[in-house]
């Protein structure tokens, strides 16, 4: 389960309305404990400059900085969140290809500039494939 407060989501939505037509992406700082608790939004420069409309890249060095001030305030990167611009919030061939064991992997859809969905996943190892994660408003 992740949880996330309503400003929280509504700026990942406000984010993802403005990069339309273009992929954002962006980490999730905050608590692994029992649960999986979403402290700070972090938006991060979409790397991939060559196919922007349907696939994100996170610079390293920029999450090695950003993990490390996270760990300063006794936080983490807990997940990672992007958009699909007009396609649905479920993982692609290529999301699968590149996933990290561990995180939360929020997706949201954006239609004609339009957030309209947004589901959180997590990659179990085992089966190779996403499995559907509960978002809870907190």
């Amino acid at each position: 389960m992740l949880s996330i407060d309503n400003d929280k989501l509504h700026f990942i939505k406000d984010q993802v309305k403005k990069s339309y037509p273009s992929e954002c992406c962006g980490l999730l700082i905050g608590t692994d404990t029992l649960e999986k608790k979403v402290v700070e939004v972090c938006p991060v420069q979409n790397k991939n400059a060559e196919r922007t409309h349907n696939r994100y890249e996170i610079e390293g060095k920029e999450f090695v900085k950003i993990d490390k001030e996270a760990s300063k305030k006794r936080l983490q990167i807990i997940g990672i969140y992007h958009s699909h611009p007009d396609h649905p919030a479920i993982p692609s061939a290529y999301d699968t290809e590149h996933a990290w064991v561990g995180y939360s992997y929020m997706i949201a859809t954006v239609e004609k500039g339009e957030p309209i969905d947004i589901r959180s996943w997590v990659f179990n190892e085992e089966k190779k494939q996403f499995e559907e994660e509960e978002i809870k408003l907190c």
